[in-house]
């Protein structure tokens, strides 16, 4: 069976995309899929997926500094060079995703017209036997990524008559836009597989999905008495440039940022917040706090609260499983990341949600069985207090609690394995 993977978000560095890709490659492999090629998350922003030898060339050349660039500049930096590069490439190649359902005759119609400049695309649809979308958490907004998948999926339905189905993923269509598109695609696939129950019930009027727990639940902490005994090494944890030095032997939490921050210039009020909850819970918490960073729009604001604070930083370019394995066997996980929070639960690691751009966060502590609150991200001054009482509750439950907790999250990693049912079938 030879499959297609679209939207393969290795190439991004969060905790996260990494995270649920591999997992979602290696279900794939295991049910017996031959993954023939992959379309990356950034060849999907970029429209860079479509020829062989000059969309190669080009990656290659500027890819590598690209993402050396991003992981230590600001987010501001990032987004004005996306500025520029698309007002360049806008003016210099045409571009075939189309901005709106209207559109999508014309770039079928150019698409055909031009077969020529899109062989790899071509030669893929034709060798597969299926095209799996990984969703992930891009279906939000009205960006070029989730237009391209949807659009994508239109021509293999179309044209190729191949099965393609979307899986592992959420779905908020806050943009009548791109919820007028999906109104239209997702009728066509022939399996909708979200990560949360909120998606599915937002989503069945205009289609017949179901809810399978994130792929990323394959990903398993090491037991505390194992681990212990390799993580107390000095340096252990360090990453450069960052330096994550704590004692593992002993009580910690972990603080992590949320997908809500944007900000054109240094973050400097998201800083302060964050400070100010720094300050509460080291008066009401006597163990150690240990920040980390999931995605590179959280890098200044952490890098900042270490220098300021002298605390442990568990940087971006950490790998996915000692990342799994420190938020894993924490006391606590404050944060509104989705994969962070399930790296916490999976060991049993209870979490206190912060706000994120959709209502992720919220599907999770539900699912979960926590409480279900989620705390403002861009107030946590106003917020300190309730997530403390929080905090002291959930240590308080101690042992019983993570329990708890653990054997749910066995159970969703099992689950998980629903996200290839198509491919079983």
């Amino acid at each position: 069976m030879n499959v297609l993977l679209i939207n393969d978000s290795t190439s991004n560095p969060n905790w996260g995309d990494r995270a649920a890709a591999v997992s979602l490659k290696k279900m794939i492999t295991m049910v017996g899929g031959n993954i023939i090629d992959t379309f990356s998350e950034n060849e999907l922003k970029s429209s860079s997926f479509f020829s062989y030898q000059s969309n190669f060339i080009e990656q290659k050349n500027s890819s590598f500094l690209a993402e050396k660039i991003k992981l230590f500049s600001p987010p501001i930096v990032s987004r004005v060079k996306e500025k520029i590069s698309s007002k360049f490439s806008s003016r210099q190649k045409f571009h075939l995703i189309p901005e709106s359902w209207d559109d999508f005759g014309s770039s079928t119609k150019r698409l055909n017209e031009n077969k020529h400049l899109y062989q790899r695309f071509l030669s893929a649809i034709e060798k597969m036997d299926v095209a799996v979308i990984h969703g992930d958490g891009c279906m939000v907004g009205n960006g070029v990524l989730p237009r391209t998948e949807l659009f994508l999926t239109f021509l293999i339905k179309r044209f190729f008559k191949k099965p393609v189905i979307i899986t592992n993923h959420t779905a908020d269509f806050d943009h009548p836009n791109l919820l007028n598109i999906a109104q239209k695609i997702y009728p066509l696939f022939d399996d909708v597989v979200f990560r949360d129950p909120i998606s599915e019930e937002r989503c069945r009027a205009f289609c017949h999905g179901r809810f399978v727990p994130d792929s990323a639940f394959l990903f398993e902490p090491m037991s505390s008495e194992i681990w212990k005994t390799v993580a107390c090494r000095s340096t252990y944890f360090d990453v450069w440039p960052d330096t994550a030095q704590f004692d593992p032997m002993t009580p910690y939490i972990c603080l992590g940022g949320s997908s809500i921050f944007s900000y054109d210039k240094f973050p400097s009020e998201i800083i302060d917040d964050y400070s100010s909850l720094i300050t509460y819970i080291q008066s009401i918490y006597s163990g150690q706090l240990v920040l980390t960073v999931s995605d590179v729009v959280d890098q200044p604001i952490f890098r900042a609260l270490a220098k300021d604070f002298k605390l442990p930083l568990v940087g971006l370019t950490t790998s996915v499983q000692q990342a799994v394995d420190i938020i894993g066997n924490a006391e606590a996980y404050i944060g509104g990341r989705w994969h962070p929070s399930i790296f916490a639960l999976r060991g049993g690691t209870p979490i206190i949600s912060l706000s994120s751009k959709t209502f992720k966060m919220q599907a999770l502590v539900a699912m979960a069985g926590l409480p279900c609150m989620t705390f403002d991200s861009l107030n946590l001054k106003s917020e300190q207090k309730s997530i403390g009482d929080q905090l002291i509750a959930y240590i308080d439950q101690g042992v019983e609690l993570r329990n708890k907790i653990q054997i749910w999250a066995q159970e969703a990693a099992k689950s998980s394995w629903d996200n290839v049912l198509f491919l079983k079938k």
